[in-house]
């Protein structure tokens, strides 16, 4: 059985449909100031993400963050409205982050199972334990 470890903070909604498709998440619940630094912490990896070359793509990690950069927002010609679009989307389906979730590790119990095949693209982002 596949185990990933994740140390990072994710949307309300992610852990819930983990469980629904199988996997095992191991996750505790931050507030206050840990999750302050979790919240900072979030914000670089995400900043990290955001693509040049794909606007769309972009689009949708800036949604993530919630708080653009007026500069980077501007290099890259990207409507607050193109912004607002994915994070209410990103909002529907796997929620905010406002449950404090923060996945230390998944157990996926099926091989076939959709996050066994998203967390082994990255490996060095998502060692696999």
């Amino acid at each position: 059985m596949p185990r990933f470890s994740l140390q990072k903070l994710v949307r309300d909604n992610i852990v819930a449909q983990q469980t629904r498709e199988g996997a095992l998440p191991t996750y505790r619940t931050l507030s206050g100031s840990e999750l302050a630094e979790a919240l900072v912490a979030k914000l670089v990896e995400e900043a990290r993400e955001i693509p040049i070359d794909d606007a769309n793509e972009a689009a949708k990690e800036i949604a993530d963050v919630q708080q653009v950069l007026d500069d980077l927002k501007r290099i890259l010609h990207i409507s607050n409205e193109t912004v607002a679009a994915a994070q209410e989307a990103k909002l529907a389906k796997n929620g905010g982050f406002q449950k404090g979730h923060y996945i230390e590790s998944v157990d996926i119990t099926d091989e076939d199972n959709f996050w066994t095949g998203y967390y082994r693209k990255e490996p060095a982002k998502y060692p696999e334990l």
